[in-house]
């Protein structure tokens, strides 16, 4: 019995020595998924109204920092449910590189927006570690960026705005231009002389 008890406690030591020497499994770290071509639809807990839609040439998501990153953003928008239930298209944006974070706010480094309902173009973009953030409960803030409209154009700094623009603050730098008489005007959408 001592000899069988030494032969199996001998065999598990063996055992243990074997599996103690093998190599360790890869690690998770780095992993995710990465995907081409794709057409995305975010639906944004903070903003239940909206839904923003996006075509990138590589979609890739790290599961480990919460994060989704569009490369190659060929087309993107913010649709909008009316008071009728309908989905309108409210912005489109464009941008080389769009990062979805964990909280479905969307970070860049540069990103051009056009708000259809006044035909508004803004471009805005980083300074530093500052980046270009569309927050999803209160709109967009930016450290720079210029304003084309009908109405108005110029350079701003320190931009924050919800997505109706009915709260704009902005530090305007010299050379903003205000046009009381425009020659244009927005009418669904697209600039048309008046």
């Amino acid at each position: 019995m001592l000899r069988l008890s030494v032969l199996a406690l001998t065999a598990l030591l063996l055992f243990g020595l074997v599996f103690a020497l093998l190599p360790a499994a890869p690690s998770v770290r780095g992993s995710g998924v990465a995907l081409s071509g794709v057409k995305l639809r975010l639906y944004p807990a903070q903003d239940p109204k909206a839904e923003w839609r996006f075509a990138a040439g590589q979609i890739s998501v790290d599961p480990e920092k919460g994060e989704t990153a569009l490369d190659q953003l060929g087309q993107g928008a913010r649709w909008v449910r009316s008071s009728t239930g309908q989905l309108q298209e409210d912005m489109t944006i464009n941008a080389t590189k769009l990062v979805i974070d964990g909280q479905d706010n969307l970070h860049a480094q540069q990103a051009k927006l056009y708000t259809l309902a006044d035909c508004s173009t803004f471009t805005l973009s980083s300074q530093g570690q500052q980046e270009v953030i569309i927050n999803q409960q209160g709109g967009y803030s930016a450290p720079r960026g210029e304003i084309a409209s009908p109405v108005q154009s110029g350079v701003y700094s320190n931009i924050k705005a919800n997505f109706d623009f009915s709260n704009f603050q902005a530090e305007l730098d010299p050379g903003a231009e205000f046009h009381t008489a425009p020659p244009t005007r927005c009418v669904n959408g697209k600039i048309q002389p008046r």
